[in-house]
């Protein structure tokens, strides 16, 4: 079959785009694992979003109506991913296998489980030698809020969004070389002395060098792909990678705002003379490992065991539902950086339910009104979620109309306890 590619560089971004979509646990907040062993969302991402939250404001001044410049505060990076459940999201262990358990559950002492490094990788034609551009999305201390959607109505799986709050966000892009080459690397700053770790696909090819400040450096072995370039620590200056004869190869910094484009060093993140957050790079993969396909049954609510209490429909009639955690992640401001310090709140759980059938309204007002706590339990292919004590919090408004058929009603129930939330896994 010939191989078909649109010539030119005038792809615009778009989801058909391809590209993987991966996440891995961080030992720490921020943390970038070593040798990460990295799992899919599911075989199926609906979306991805990514949003590094910069915070730009303007100065003011007595004596002129405009603005005299504009500066940076600290940035509040998000994300949100959604996908088609697959797998329940503990092991019949406990263990965490899919990544909303890292917002569902919480440890010994009352933490989330964990913070999640993502990295998305979407591939668009053309790039500076023609050979192909991977533009990737890093996310780090990724703080986890889940939600699923429960609407048999429809013909998809459960759909599985998470909410992230995030320590640091962003982009790169990797231009790839039009045949196997040498890297040449050079900081615009003489204070840059780190390592930096070039891998090509799966790692099968890696270096690492040692920066030189403005003296380049050059790599020994020849690249024919680039798939990570991860710095040791955070560069002063914008860190140039070409190909040795002036073709850029990789890039954060943007021309417009730095002395070059390249990596983006800590001296262009500043707005003064003392250098902020260098970036670092798409994480190296090391002796870790991509992922490999989930390969097993999505998830479908249609069919599900949806009570309370259990052995009673949660209402004769389940028309959808939603349930969603939310940790209620704050974010502080740090002297030594912009990444804000990410830490957990109280854990807020509810279980949305649009039902219909004979007296709904009546036993839902009377049951909010009466405090009435009742377990409710979502029985998936692969577990149990169980909901403790659930109350409805928002119950039933009853309306009547004359051209009703029938009447949809929509509760929030909220649980309580310790935990209030449990996930038990049965497959």
């Amino acid at each position: 079959m010939p191989s078909i590619t649109q010539s030119g560089n005038d792809t615009p971004e778009n989801g058909q785009l391809p590209g993987r979509y991966e996440w891995a646990r961080e030992p720490t907040p921020g943390e970038v694992p070593t040798d990460p062993d990295y799992q899919l969302f599911s075989d199926v991402v609906r979306s991805f979003e990514m949003d590094p939250g910069a915070s730009v404001a303007r100065q003011d001044a007595l004596g002129t109506p405009d603005a005299v410049d504009h500066f940076r505060g600290m940035e509040e990076p998000s994300a949100t991913v959604g996908y088609d459940l697959q797998r329940f999201p503990v092991d019949t262990d406990g263990n965490p296998v899919d990544a909303s358990a890292y917002g569902i559950l919480r440890d010994a002492h009352n933490q989330p489980p964990g913070t999640l490094l993502i990295v998305g990788r979407r591939e668009l034609p053309g790039g500076n030698d023609n050979a192909g551009v991977r533009e990737y999305s890093v996310i780090r201390g990724g703080g986890v809020d889940p939600s699923a959607e429960l609407d048999p109505s429809g013909e998809q799986p459960i759909l599985m969004e998470l909410s992230l709050t995030a320590r640091k966000a962003r982009s790169y892009l990797i231009h790839q070389p039009s045949a196997a080459t040498t890297l040449e690397l050079v900081s615009s700053e003489d204070t840059d002395s780190m390592d930096v770790t070039i891998e090509s696909e799966d790692a099968e090819k890696t270096e690492t060098v040692t920066l030189n400040g403005t003296t380049a450096v050059t790599t020994t072995a020849e690249f024919a792909d680039i798939d990570a370039v991860w710095l040791s620590d955070n560069p002063d200056g914008d860190i140039h990678i070409t190909d040795g004869n002036g073709t850029t190869l990789v890039e954060s910094a943007s021309p417009a705002a730095s002395d070059t484009d390249g990596i983006a060093g800590g001296l262009t993140y500043s707005d003064d003379d003392q250098p902020v957050d260098g970036d670092r790079g798409v994480p190296a993969l090391g002796s870790g490992s991509h992922a490999d396909p989930i390969g097993t049954s999505f998830e479908h609510f249609e069919g599900d065991r949806f009570e309370r209490p259990t052995g009673s429909s949660v209402r004769p009639r389940v028309n959808s539902g939603s349930w969603s955690v939310e940790n209620n992640w704050g974010t502080t401001s740090l002297q030594a950086t912009r990444a804000p310090a990410v830490d957990s709140g109280n854990r807020s759980v509810s279980v949305d339910a649009d039902v219909g059938g004979p007296y709904v309204s009546h036993k839902s007002m009377m049951e909010s009104l009466q405090r009435v706590q009742q377990t409710l339990e979502h029985e998936l292919s692969g577990g149990i979620i169980r909901f403790k004590n659930t109350v409805p919090t928002s119950s039933a408004t009853r309306t009547i109309e004359n051209d009703q058929g029938a009447a949809s009603i929509s509760e929030t129930f909220e649980p309580s306890g310790d935990p209030m939330i449990e996930l038990e896994a049965t497959a």
